[in-house]
């Protein structure tokens, strides 16, 4: 029973420093646009849609993204975002978004702590760290400035991820489901990280083979059976990966490294701890990767995991020559996928808020009598609030600076969002006027370099063509279905509708299944003599979809009943053996 109310404790204070979190952006009642946010704006914005048409899954786009039918939810994972949807039915749009936000943070402080108390057996130095890697300014400059919201959702899940790995490398081979579920939540929430923590965890298991000379059989089992139930858990993420994008031609983001950074230019916005840009860790972060060490020197782990922080900083910056790997194909292509190098940002706040945490902790430790050591955590919990607020005075900055500028709906030719576009509840639907800022066209087919731009346009502003003649028509939509009503001539044999087509995307004419052809671009075309016709567009998922679910949704119900069975008296295996 204390252990319970102990657990009830500990998120109520989660709970309520996230509530000082983010009740001043509820006063401020506006955002300032940038980024990333029309994308997943969109992608809400849709979901939310399908959900007031009683439609619980989204494949395609057809109420936002200009009905273009872009799979951008078959191939970029979008269950996080259903909790956003479901808010926007009892929320203004920018409280639903601030309240989901929220959530994410407060998410993190309790997986952060339970990951540390599970690796550190120490309360003090998991609250400790939960703060320290919640409030990293990278992780803030991802969620609330750049809304770069796909890698905020997993920046959640990393402490899960590396505690698995830990346990199945090193520790208690027994708790190999934490690696299998801290990668399935990875997989619901941004591949790219997937691909990442991957490699990290490739290269952590060479160093150990290397270091300790030997993979003992049953951590071979316990890696293979994270594996399967990893599988088991995010099939239903996977599938469309296998139906629809493997060796379609589909447009992907582009390899390469891009916004590199010198050491210098990391280090000065991290003393200022600021969130305005992606190359600040915060001066926490940058202080422990100086003096550390000297909290670590005398534990082989800690010092481990020091120097993997330390490792993760550098490679974040110039130091590695991330601008000739460009130029060798093999690096390009399998490295190349990071995108941006200062992604490590997220693995080195993780791995130095862990170094921090222990200093810390240590200090607060350090007070004997008991009143002093409860001052220590309140004046620690003041400090991180006084410091998240100013790391994210840069999102209030950029409010004022708009200067009541707001969104007003684009009724003119489709152009791309304005940077620092203000938005409040009264104007949110403006949004979806104008062009995505980046990723509107992601997931697009592949088209040659001369004729990429040209393609796009044609799609996006809704351009049908008729043999030799183009038109733009002004398409119905409903839950992934866009339909199009096309008056054409008896000479005009084909129809080229401006919608993308996939593996297996249906179409119908006149309200009968026929067949379809991609056309030049890449989009549905049908044959018809008739003059007046009715062409429908959607999505069929295949039926291995609709069975990844229900194997999805059967295994997340074994683990939670075994996970419960598991904490009855008498029930705990691992008790029973300790007590013979």
């Amino acid at each position: 029973m204390q252990k319970v109310k102990n657990n009830l404790l500990i998120i109520f204070v989660f709970a309520f420093i996230t509530f000082v979190y983010i009740v001043v952006l509820f006063r401020v009642g506006q955002l300032a646009l940038t980024s990333d946010s029309s994308f997943h704006f969109s992608r809400v914005e849709e979901i939310y849609r399908n959900l007031s048409e009683h439609h619980l899954f989204t494949f395609i786009a057809s109420h936002t993204f200009n009905h273009t039918g872009v799979g951008n939810f078959l191939f970029y994972p979008a269950v996080f975002l259903y909790p956003w949807a479901f808010l926007k039915f009892w929320f203004t749009p920018i409280n639903a978004f601030v309240i989901w936000y929220g959530l994410f943070i407060f998410t993190t402080m309790v997986i952060g702590y339970y990951s540390m108390l599970d690796f550190s057996k120490n309360k003090t130095r998991s609250f400790v760290f939960a703060i320290i890697y919640t409030i990293a300014p990278y992780h803030l400059h991802l969620g609330i400035y750049n809304y770069v919201l796909g890698e905020f959702i997993a920046y959640t899940f990393l402490p899960l991820v590396f505690l698995g790995a830990y346990h199945v490398f090193w520790k208690d081979v027994k708790k190999w489901p934490l690696l299998a579920i801290g990668i399935s939540l990875l997989l619901y929430s941004h591949l790219l990280s997937v691909y990442l923590v991957s490699g990290i965890l490739i290269c952590l298991l060479f160093g150990k083979i290397i270091i300790q000379k030997s993979f003992k059989l049953e951590r071979i089992i316990a890696l293979g059976k994270s594996a399967i139930l990893a599988v088991l858990l995010s099939a239903f993420i996977l599938v469309p990966f296998m139906t629809d994008f493997i060796g379609q031609k589909i447009a992907a983001p582009q390899k390469g490294f891009g916004f590199l950074m010198t050491m210098q230019q990391l280090i000065d916005p991290s003393i200022s701890n600021t969130i305005s840009i992606n190359r600040s860790v915060g001066i926490v972060v940058l202080l422990t990767a100086i003096f550390g060490w000297y909290f670590v020197k005398k534990n082989p782990v800690e010092i481990s995991i020091y120097c993997i922080g330390v490792i993760f900083l550098l490679l974040a910056t110039t130091i590695v020559p991330w601008g000739l790997f460009e130029h060798n194909k093999f690096i390009l292509n399998v490295i190349g996928e990071i995108q941006f190098p200062y992604r490590f940002n997220a693995y080195s706040s993780l791995f130095l808020s862990a170094t921090a945490s222990l200093g810390i902790s240590q200090l607060i430790e350090r007070f004997s009598v008991d009143y002093l050591k409860k001052s220590a955590w309140v004046a620690f919990v003041l400090v991180s609030i006084i410091g998240y607020y100013g790391s994210i005075q840069p999102v209030f900055d950029r409010i004022i600076a708009a200067n009541h500028n707001f969104l007003t709906e684009n009724k003119g030719n489709l152009v791309s969002l304005p940077i620092n576009a203000l938005i409040n509840s009264n104007n949110y639907d403006n949004i979806f006027s104008y062009l995505v800022l980046y990723g509107e066209t992601d997931y697009y087919p592949k088209f040659s370099a001369n004729h990429t731009l040209a393609y796009n346009q044609s799609i996006y502003n809704n351009q049908v063509i008729l043999g030799k003649k183009v038109v733009k028509l002004v398409p119905k939509v409903s839950s992934n279905t866009i339909t199009y009503l096309v008056r054409k001539s008896k000479a005009e044999r084909t129809i080229d509708l401006p919608v993308i087509a996939y593996n297996r995307t249906l179409v119908k004419l006149n309200g009968k299944k026929v067949n379809y052809t991609r056309s030049f671009r890449g989009t549905v075309q049908v044959k018809t003599r008739l003059k007046n016709n009715q062409v429908s567009v959607s999505y069929q998922p295949s039926k291995l979809f609709y069975i990844s679910i229900i194997i999805c949704w059967l295994t997340w119900v074994g683990l939670v009943l075994t996970w419960g069975l598991k904490q009855k008296p008498g029930m705990r295996l691992t008790d029973l053996k300790l007590k013979k």
